[in-house]
């Protein structure tokens, strides 16, 4: 990692790094049934080398920090999870290595306090470009999306002390469509086993009653957005908590 200062508050820095991922007991050697759900191995999976590089750029002061960076990642054999439904309401699940992989991206972060008079923000957007490069042995999945990383996604909260004893957070984040197979032909995603995009409010209030008692009432979902993760995600939810700190 490399980093210059441009002066006392803006720096620019340049990072490389390679890691490597070998594939478990479990995905060499275990066959393993949880109710309809089969887990095949594959005692023939080569680890995986990933090489990444991220350029950062980033402003601060004694009000937080502005974050922008660009960032490319390449994985050769990557072990990637698929599911396949051999038999009516038997799915059947394995580890596959794929040639090559890329990520390649900028994500903006920012994190600053009193931005008004005791309101803090903090904020990140991502874009990803994240597709399979070269896969000899699933030709269809190349330049498709891998799974489970959407384009866009990013996230906001934002705190209010109207009063030292009480702060209110509003924070909301997003997604954008992802799939769960190599060949992004799950089209349908608002359903059990799919993956599809989402966008989510959550509310919370905490009264600091003294330096031992806190109360706090929440709204999960606000917006009660119908979601699905392979498995729908909860709906709008209230939350009540009493922190009692000695």
């Amino acid at each position: 990692s490399l980093e210059w200062k441009a002066g006392d508050h803006l720096s620019a820095r340049l990072s490389f790094g390679q890691a490597w991922r070998f594939p478990t007991v479990g995905e060499l050697y275990q066959v393993t049934t949880i109710g309809t759900q089969l887990a095949n191995p594959n005692p023939n999976l080569r680890p995986e080398r990933a090489r990444s590089a991220e350029l950062a750029l980033v402003y601060a002061d004694g009000n937080g920090s502005v974050r922008l960076s660009l960032f490319n990642e390449v994985i050769d054999d990557a072990l990637i999870s698929q599911t396949n439904i051999n038999t009516p309401g038997i799915t059947s699940a394995y580890v596959q290595n794929v040639d090559r992989t890329r990520a390649r991206g900028v994500e903006l972060a920012l994190d600053r306090r009193d931005i008004l008079p005791g309101v803090d923000l903090a904020a990140s957007l991502t874009y990803a470009d994240a597709i399979t490069a070269r896969n000899t042995v699933f030709p269809a999945a190349v330049g498709k999306l891998l799974p489970s990383v959407p384009h866009w996604k990013g996230n906001v909260v934002l705190i209010w002390r109207p009063v030292p004893r009480l702060s209110l957070t509003t924070a909301a984040r997003f997604t954008s469509r992802n799939y769960a197979n190599l060949a992004n032909d799950d089209t349908v995603g608002q359903t059990y086993q799919g993956f599809y995009k989402y966008f989510v409010v959550d509310a919370r209030a905490t009264f600091k009653l003294n330096d031992h008692l806190d109360f706090a009432l929440g709204v999960d979902n606000l917006n009660n957005n119908k979601y699905f993760l392979f498995h729908p995600f909860p709906q709008r939810n209230f939350t009540v908590q009493a922190g009692w700190k000695l």
